[in-house]
């Protein structure tokens, strides 16, 4: 008799599907933003379902805007007439769940269930699967939002290395103190920390001369700052120890 092997034992071949995936357009983002723009209170859209497979379901652009009167905290919808198997609706910020008065009155009647909110946009959301025995299987869903472009390849956009600043002890009078001094050799060069080797040969003789400025103006600039630093600092030293310069008359002995 030929044995099974015991992983293969248990392996049942049937796909366990945990939730679905949602793939919202942009456009029904911006319709959603552009309504929280307006009213600072819950509201709700519909719209349909326009693709669907076994595991990932696409909206549609279009949608309606139910009549309805709507608080902070609730919604009540008034007799009209559509039809529509997607709901979206607004929760205030932080309540990024469904509440049990969406369970009972909102999510139920739709096939999809969509939840928004201005701060997080698209939350959560709910699918229902329609059993043959009359009951819900509800199933919660990830949320993509369908931006109309594919991802964009960045590489070709590099980052200038940082100043380097280093800390230099420098005696003032008999104490070791430390400040921060830019490096300032000549030979400092924002070229050799790039990245892409090929690039420093091809560098013209003004994209040269533009790092050269750059660098010389900021070096310049930074240390002007820091020697007016230092002289307010002496002269302050000198009001205090010695009774001399501007500050002399407020200091209280």
């Amino acid at each position: 008799m030929e044995t099974k092997d015991k992983k293969e034992s248990w392996e049942s071949g049937l796909k366990i599907l945990k939730r679905m995936q949602v793939v919202i357009p942009l456009k029904l983002l911006l319709v959603c933003n552009q309504i929280a723009d307006k009213i600072d209170d819950e509201f709700s859209l519909v719209t349909n379902i326009l693709e669907k497979d076994d595991t990932e379901l696409t909206l549609s652009e279009d949608f309606y805007i139910p009549k309805q009167i709507v608080s902070h905290s609730s919604i009540e919808y008034l007799p009209d007439d559509y039809k529509c198997n997607c709901v979206i609706h607004r929760h205030p910020d932080n309540c990024n769940s469904f509440s049990s008065t969406d369970q009972n009155y909102i999510n139920q009647n739709f096939e999809l269930s969509i939840l928004y909110t201005k701060r997080d946009k698209f939350v959560a959301g709910q699918y229902n699967l329609k059993h043959e025995s009359g009951y819900l299987i509800q199933l919660p869903v990830e949320i993509f939002v369908d931006y109309g472009i594919d991802e964009i390849d960045i590489t070709n956009i590099q980052k200038p290395a940082p100043l380097v600043v280093i800390d230099k002890p420098k005696k003032h009078r008999g104490r070791e103190s430390k400040s921060r001094i830019l490096e300032t050799e000549h030979d400092w060069d924002l070229r050799k920390f790039d990245t892409i080797p090929e690039r420093k040969e091809k560098l013209l003789t003004e994209e040269k001369l533009d790092y050269s400025m750059m660098k010389d103006f900021m070096l310049e600039e930074v240390t002007e700052q820091l020697q007016g630093i230092e002289y307010r600092l002496d002269n302050i030293e000198e009001s205090i120890f010695h009774r001399t310069g501007f500050y002399a008359d407020e200091v209280p002995f």
